[in-house]
This record gives C-alpha cells, sequence and structure tokens, in this order.
C-alpha cells in the first residue's frame, strides 16, 4: 500500500511537471514566431551595413595614424582619438531566467574559453544577465567582471543606452551570445560591433582594405554617428539574436521534457497496474485460504 501511495504522488508530481513544461514551451513559441521573422529579415541589411563599418574604421584608424606619425607624442589635441586605443571588451550576453535549454551553456563554453586562451591581453569582462553572473561565479573565473542586468524580453532604450555608455568606453567590444539557426539548431556565436570585422562573420577569410576616402563634413563626425548609432542597432540586433536562439532551445529542451514525462509517466502506470493486480491476487488468495481453514 505503501509503494502503490508513492507512485500516485510521483503520477501527481509528474503532472505537475508537465504542465510546468507544456506552459514554458507555448510561451517560448509564442515569443520566438514573434521576432524570428524581424530577426531574419533584418540580419542581412545589418551585415551590409557593418561592412560599411569596417571600412570607415580601417580609413579613421589610418588618419590617427597619419596624425601620429606628423606630430609630437603627447599632443593634448590627439588625446580624444587615442583614449580608447587597445581597450578591448569581451560581454556574455545570457538571460535571467533558467530552462533554455543547452544554447545558454554552450554560449558560456565558447565565452570562457576565449577569456581564458586571451587571458594575457588587456580585455575587460562585463556579464548581462543573472544566469550568465552565477554560471561565471560558479567556473571560479578570476578575472573581475562588470555585472549588467536587462529584461529577457521587451528591452528597452535605458537598458540599451546604459549598456551602450559602458561600450563607448572601448576600442574593441565583442559580444557571446545565442545564435538563431533554425527550428533544430542554435549555436554559440561571437561577434564584433565596433568595426572590426564583418558583424556575425567571424571565422571568415579577412578582406584586404586599402581603399582611402573622401568624407563628408569630417571622417571624425562620420565615425562618431556611426560609434553610437550603428553600434546601437548591432547590439540590439545581438540581443534580439540571443532571445530567438533561447526561445527556440528552450521549446526543443520542454519538448524532450514532455517526450520524458510521457515515458515516466508509462512506466509508474504499470507499476501502478501490476501492484493493483498484485493486491487482487494477494486478497484472492487470502479469500481461499480463509476457506479452506473453515472448511477444515
Amino acid at each position: 500500500m505503501a509503494q502503490r501511495k508513492l507512485i500516485v504522488e510521483e503520477l501527481e508530481a509528474l503532472n505537475s511537471i508537465k504542465d510546468l513544461a507544456e506552459s514554458y514551451e507555448e510561451i517560448a513559441a509564442m515569443e520566438m514566431q514573434r521576432i524570428k521573422s524581424s530577426v531574419l529579415r533584418t540580419r542581412g541589411y545589418l551585415v551590409d551595413l557593418s561592412d560599411v563599418f569596417v571600412d570607415l574604421k580601417a580609413s579613421y584608424i589610418r588618419e590617427v595614424d597619419d596624425l601620429l606619425e606628423k606630430r609630437k607624442k603627447g599632443d593634448k589635441s590627439l588625446a580624444p582619438l587615442l583614449q580608447k586605443r587597445g581597450k578591448n571588451l569581451m560581454v556574455y550576453l545570457s538571460s535571467n531566467g533558467k530552462l533554455y535549454g543547452p544554447v545558454t551553456q554552450q554560449t558560456f563554453k565558447l565565452f570562457s574559453h576565449d577569456l581564458k586562451k586571451h587571458e594575457a591581453v588587456n580585455a575587460d569582462v562585463a556579464i548581462i544577465g543573472s544566469a550568465g553572473k552565477e554560471m561565471y561565479d560558479g567556473a571560479r573565473l578570476t578575472k573581475p567582471y562588470e555585472y549588467f542586468e536587462i529584461p529577457d524580453t521587451k528591452v528597452d532604450i535605458s537598458h540599451i543606452k546604459r549598456l551602450m555608455n559602458k561600450f563607448l568606453q572601448y576600442e574593441n567590444v565583442h559580444v557571446y551570445y545565442g545564435k538563431f539557426g533554425n527550428v533544430v539548431k542554435q549555436a554559440p556565436a561571437e561577434t564584433s560591433i565596433t568595426g572590426e570585422d564583418i558583424f556575425e562573420t567571424e571565422g571568415l577569410a579577412p578582406v584586404a582594405r586599402e581603399d582611402r576616402f573622401i568624407f563628408e563634413p569630417t571622417l571624425e563626425k562620420i565615425f562618431h554617428f556611426f560609434e553610437t548609432q550603428i553600434m546601437t542597432n548591432l547590439f540590439s540586433q545581438t540581443l534580439l539574436e540571443n532571445q530567438l536562439a533561447r526561445d527556440v532551445s528552450r521549446v526543443n529542451a520542454m519538448e524532450q521534457a514532455l517526450l520524458n514525462i510521457e515515458e515516466q509517466t508509462k512506466v509508474l502506470n504499470r507499476l501502478k497496474i501490476r501492484l493493483r493486480h498484485a493486491l487482487i491476487n494477494k486478497k484472492q488468495l487470502e479469500t481461499i485460504s480463509g476457506a479452506a481453514l473453515w472448511e477444515t
């Protein structure tokens, strides 16, 4: 009887978990459908736009180098151009919630691997999302970091503005996030949002950029516009890519969880039936034994 009661309790617990998994799956599927078309439609446009950004930054760096050759070291007029030189930032974009499937762990694995590989490089670290903070602390990585928390959905301009104030202090900013591939594939990704490489195309052979351009009104003003406006758009795209990858990963994870729950429920139901049959058999044997005893 005690074992049968335990099975009933486990079945009730499985039903509760099933309801929770179905709710998570439904919410994630709705969010996925809401942003999927926007992410895919914007992706190609931003890749082309960042290609221009790469040319612009290369021209800007060449102009700064030319000025350095012509002017004496320590010229105060060069200070605004040089204050970010050599400053790098690695950003791990995670989440606040959990149960997002394997993509967040895979992204952290890529991030921590690159962090250890480049630990000799002067790179600061920023963690976005409480789940990422928990993983970073749990991995016992010794490099200090700055923590930022933004919502998993419905990010507003105030959250992005705070992060951009941080990013604009660096010459190179690389973001680690989950990238949507298709409904069954989401992969960790790393991309530059500061014009070192074309957005979301790291790993391709570098393109030679030797052309010189004439800028109107000035290269510095145009570069400042790209730094503030284009970087904001590139980072906003990584936020949506990461959210889409998380949602699809959650749908797949919850679907797998539901399959496991279904299998476990079948096992418990079979065990429950066997126990019921055993109890019936026991009662029948007791009845027969009692009848035989009265006959004797």
